[in-house]
């Protein structure tokens, strides 16, 4: 063999070394790139999924309630809905606002404890009226994150004293007028399915009653297609009455369409209660010391039914008392 073909022999054979090699490493790089390609699209399916667990709880039900609205007079009055709010906005995946009549501060004589907490005079009436507003209003949000209340609407009306005259507020100062404006154009706006309120007794608290009767006002002026329908709450499933003086004709039948328990147990080998939410509500009122001795108090939220609200007014309060009653206690939540 001449020295010429001796090198063309070695050269051959480094470059088949070369191509080899390089072919391996070409091999090993795409296998290497379809595995990363397959891991990102596992943590992407992965990262999808915790999103939507994390920002949509109540998106597993096909069903779900809509959206609600509660029209009370003063803060803190939500405490007597305040369980099926909680599974409503929070278990459910529905929404709930809040719109809130006056701010409250006619309770200052129940500030004792708030008085030393927030370090101000709060049951001096003079100190009390003038701080309590703001201080209540902020207690109505912190309450509302508890029960997953979205939007706080205040209307700042004032709180005089307790009555059971549901006349009271508009002898001393309420602007009906403004009252049912705001809530027509809530209303139009977010097309609310659900109004909740107050069951209007008699014997109730004077300002409970009138802003059940507003609401009811600016529902029935409604166009029926865009009316809501108005839900009366109550933890006493006494019979209901009409007062005598009613502002605004209601029709509530006698008794109750649906019982809400706050006992029901629910998460982790069921060892937590609805209850326990309201606790939580509760505690955050904290300048409304009567308020505090409801703790544990109550077991059951009564729901009636407004049937002059809306031409179909049992057939939806019939299906949003149907997902109330849904266990969901196999998720975990």
């Amino acid at each position: 063999m001449t020295k010429k073909s001796s090198l063309r022999t070695r050269i051959e054979k480094r470059d088949l070394r070369v191509n080899e090699t390089t072919g391996g490493r070409r091999r090993v790089k795409d296998g290497r790139k379809s595995q990363r390609r397959k891991n990102y699209n596992a943590f992407l399916c992965f990262a999808r999924f915790a999103i939507f667990v994390l920002i949509a709880p109540g998106a597993a039900y096909a069903e779900q309630p809509g959206k609600a609205l509660i029209v009370v007079a003063h803060p803190d009055d939500e405490y007597y809905c305040a369980s099926t709010v909680y599974k409503m906005a929070v278990q459910l995946g529905g929404r709930v606002d809040e719109l809130i009549i006056t701010n409250g501060e006619g309770g200052f004589r129940y500030s004792t404890l708030a008085a030393a907490y927030y370090k101000k005079q709060l049951t001096n009436e003079a100190v009390g009226r003038r701080e309590l507003p703001a201080i209540r209003r902020r207690e109505a949000v912190n309450a509302g994150k508890v029960l997953g209340i979205r939007s706080h609407y205040f209307l700042d009306q004032v709180d005089r004293h307790f009555t059971t005259d549901e006349r009271d507020g508009t002898k001393y100062g309420w602007n009906s007028d403004l009252i049912t404006s705001r809530l027509q154009a809530l209303i139009r706006k977010e097309r609310y399915k659900y109004v909740f309120a107050l069951l209007p007794r008699a014997t109730s608290h004077g300002y409970h009653q009138a802003a059940t009767a507003l609401a009811a006002s600016a529902i029935q002026a409604l166009p029926s297609n865009i009316r809501p329908v108005l839900l009366g709450f109550d933890t006493s499933p006494a019979r209901f009455e009409p007062s005598p003086t009613e502002l605004i004709p209601q029709k509530w039948q006698p008794d109750y369409h649906f019982a809400f328990d706050r006992t029901t147990k629910f998460g982790f080998h069921d060892a937590l209660s609805y209850q326990i939410v309201v606790d939580w509500m509760i505690a955050e009122h904290k300048s409304q010391g009567l308020l505090q001795t409801m703790d544990g108090r109550d077991p059951k939220e009564y729901i009636w039914v407004d049937l002059s609200s809306d031409p179909q007014a049992q057939k939806s309060a019939d299906a949003l008392f149907r997902l109330l009653g849904q266990d969901i206690t196999r998720n975990g939540r």
